[in-house]
């Protein structure tokens, strides 16, 4: 059995099409055989409410395919922003 780890860039920016776009990747890369997804966050200073959505979308639409997904490269507010929602106990973490 071969294990494909793929990663992928959270938009800077958010909107509606972005978010579009991030789900249509995650869906994609799960189709295409991907066992584990990395998140990478290096580039993004906020999230949204709309950011969170996408992200709980990714982390429903990689584990009902039986895969994995991890969160990658969080800055101080953005973990902050995890734990205060809950989060931080959904999704795993990669520290740098």
């Amino acid at each position: 059995m071969s294990f494909l780890t793929q990663v992928v860039r959270f938009p800077n920016v958010l909107d509606s099409a972005s978010a579009t776009q991030f789900h249509q990747d995650i869906e994609k890369l799960v189709e295409n055989g991907a066992n584990t997804v990395l998140i990478d966050l290096k580039e993004v200073a906020c999230i949204t409410s709309a950011g969170l959505l996408a992200l709980v979308l990714a982390f429903k639409t990689v584990r009902n395919a039986g895969r994995k997904l991890f969160i990658c490269s969080m800055n101080e507010q953005v973990r902050i922003l995890f734990e205060l929602t809950g989060l931080d106990q959904v999704f795993e973490t990669i520290t740098n």
